[in-house]
């Protein structure tokens, strides 16, 4: 992968209308000073006696995730509204998380924690996580 700009990374969640394969179709959680994506996957242990001393897994078996955290400034009341509403109802909403040039991650996302703080004379910032909540459809451009 070639070098990419930090500001390249965007998160966005499903607004509730129009197509979903439609990137329009998302509001961005905007305003990230630093965001981040981590895929992560659980392996099966199937080591025996019979493995020589090494330790074995199974192949193409487990559980993937994926978590995608950031902090930042929210640029408007809509997106702060898509982002708290999901969180208090404890709802999966469908999100679209871009590495531009590089992978699309869309699926069922959890809004696992959202901070917010406020200090004296600078904006109201927020802390977000999401974690993948069902099966994420990879694309590249």
């Amino acid at each position: 992968m070639a070098a990419k700009s930090g500001r390249d990374l965007l998160v966005k969640i499903y607004s509730g209308s129009g197509d979903i394969s439609d990137a329009g179709s998302y509001n961005v959680v905007g305003g990230f000073k630093s965001n981040g994506i981590d895929i992560s996957g659980e392996a099966v242990d199937i080591t025996s006696k019979d493995s020589g001393g090494f330790k074995e897994q199974l192949e193409s078996a487990g559980n993937l995730s994926i978590a995608v955290k950031g902090s930042g400034v929210f640029v408007d009341d809509a997106s702060f509204k898509l982002v708290h509403e999901h969180m208090l109802n404890q709802t999966h909403p469908l999100c679209l998380v871009e590495v531009v040039g590089f992978a699309s991650y869309m699926g069922s996302f959890t809004v696992s924690s959202l901070s917010l703080t406020g200090d004296d004379g600078d904006a109201i910032s927020y802390d977000i996580s999401l974690d993948s909540a069902g099966v994420i459809t990879v694309t590249y451009p």
